[in-house]
Parts: C-alpha cells; structure tokens; sequence
C-alpha cells in the first residue's frame, strides 16, 4: 500500500511544481506591468509605422516581381524565337544532307558502272570537258 501511495504522491507533486512555476513566470512576465499605464497613441503610431514599412516592402517587391515577370516573358520569347530559327536551321541541313546522300548514291551507281564496264572491256565514254578557252 506504501508504494502506490508513492507512486500516486510523486507525480501529483511533480504537477503542483509545474503549475507554481507557471503561476510565477507568467505573472512576472505579463502581470508585473499592470500598473503602467498603456500609452494607446503611442501604439496606435508605432502600428501604423509598422503597416507604412510594410506597404513600402510591398510596393518595393511588387516592382520587383513585375521586373522579374517582364524578364521572364523576354527570356521566353527569345527561346522560342531560337527554337523556331533551328527548327528552321534543322530543316535546311536535311534537306542539304538529304540532296548529298542522293548524289552520293548516285555518284556511287555512276562509279560501279564504270568499274563494271572496266572489268567487261568495255570502252568507258570520256566525260565531255568544256573547252579551256572559252
């Protein structure tokens, strides 16, 4: 019976203490100031300093985030106007590659003839050169 009287004692103890010590820190923080008297002018300035400082961020950051947004808008314009210019860049160069493939094929079927006819003992027709004065 001893023993649980003890464990029963000791934390309704520990929960006295904790209240006491609150009771005591909160009054000297916020009640020991009861006796001064509340300056409401005072206060109702230093909010209104306050909501000035604030609104003059407000206006500061406004500006910025509208110098950023046109940044933006610039950047993006400018990256859509190089996709667009490669884009047509691309298109060029395939139709550049895509001409030099077919002369390369037949550059290549015109060599293989000339090789055939070459094994065969075929006489291969001399190309035609414009003549050199004129």
């Amino acid at each position: 019976m001893d023993g649980k009287r003890n464990r029963l004692i000791v934390p309704l103890t520990l929960a006295v203490l904790v209240f006491l010590a609150g009771l005591i820190l909160g009054y000297s923080i916020w009640g020991s100031h009861r006796n001064e008297k509340v300056d409401y002018k005072q206060v109702l300035r230093e909010a209104v300093d306050y909501i000035v400082t604030l609104e003059h961020r407000n206006e500061k950051l406004s500006e910025r985030v509208g110098a950023l947004e046109t940044e933006l808008a610039v950047a993006s314009q400018r990256q859509q106007e190089n996709a667009e210019q490669r884009s047509g860049e691309i298109a060029s160069l395939r139709q550049q590659l895509n001409a030099l493939r077919d002369e390369n094929l037949a550059l290549r079927s015109r060599l293989q003839s000339l090789s055939q006819d070459a094994d065969t003992g075929g006489v291969c027709p001399v190309p035609q050169q414009g003549s050199p004065g004129g």
